[in-house]
C-alpha cells in the first residue's frame, strides 16, 4: 500500500527520543559516512537504488524491467537540471541514496514560497539498512530543504518506511488526490 506523507520544512521538528537519538549517533560514528550530491556519472547508482527500492516494495519482474527500460532512458538525458540525488557513501562505497525534484507554485500563507519538493527514489542497501543510516540521509535531505527555501517536502512512502518518516515529522495527508494521464495500471497504487 502506498500512501502520501507531507513535511512542513517550516515547521520541522526531529522529536526522536533521546535514547533513539544517542543510538543512532552511536552506529553512525562506528562508521565514516559521507553524503554528496550525485553527478551524472553516478546514473548507475540511481538506477540501481530505483530497482533496489521497488524490488523492496514486491514490484513485478515485469514491472521492474520496464522501470529499469524507462529509467536509463531518462538517466541518458541532463537529469541534473530538475532532479537532485544524495548518494550515502560508508568508506567510499555508495551504500543508499534518495532524490528531491523542486518545483515552485504561486505562493499563499500557509505556503509563502511557494517552493516545493517531491522527495523519491529512498533506498539503503541491505546490508546498511536499521542503522540509521537512512534517518541521517532524511535529515540531510530537509536540511537541504530548509537551506534552498523548499517549504515542503512530500512523497509515497512503502508500508516500510512510513515509521522513518513519521518519526522525522512527515504527516500522512488525506487532502492531496492523483490523476493518472497513462492507461497503464500500476500495481501498487
Amino acid at each position: 500500500m502506498v500512501f502520501l506523507c507531507v513535511h512542513e520544512i517550516a515547521q520541522a521538528e526531529h522529536s526522536i527520543a533521546y535514547s533513539n537519538n544517542v543510538i543512532t549517533r552511536e552506529i553512525l560514528s562506528t562508521f565514516k559516512m559521507k553524503i554528496r550530491e550525485a553527478t551524472r556519472s553516478d546514473s548507475k547508482w540511481i538506477l540501481h537504488h530505483r530497482i533496489g527500492m521497488f524490488k523492496d516494495m514486491g514490484e513485478s519482474e515485469e514491472s521492474l524491467n520496464e522501470t529499469i527500460r524507462l529509467t536509463e532512458q531518462y538517466l541518458e538525458s541532463d537529469w541534473t537540471k530538475d532532479y537532485r540525488y544524495f548518494i550515502v557513501e560508508e568508506d567510499g562505497k555508495v551504500i543508499g541514496g534518495c532524490g528531491i525534484t523542486p518545483f515552485r507554485i504561486p505562493p499563499q500563507l500557509s505556503q509563502p514560497t511557494g517552493v516545493y519538493a517531491y522527495l523519491s527514489n529512498m533506498f539503503i542497501e541491505v546490508d546498511h539498512q536499521r542503522k540509521g543510516i537512512g534517518r541521517k540521509l532524511i535529515q540531510h535531505v530537509i536540511d537541504v530543504c530548509k537551506k534552498d527555501g523548499i517549504g515542503l517536502l512530500f512523497l509515497h512512502a512503502s508500508d516500510k518506511g512510513s515509521m522513518l518518516y513519521e518519526s522525522e515529522g512527515f504527516k500522512r495527508s488525506k487532502a492531496l488526490m492523483q490523476f493518472r494521464m497513462t492507461k497503464h495500471k500500476h500495481p501498487t497504487m
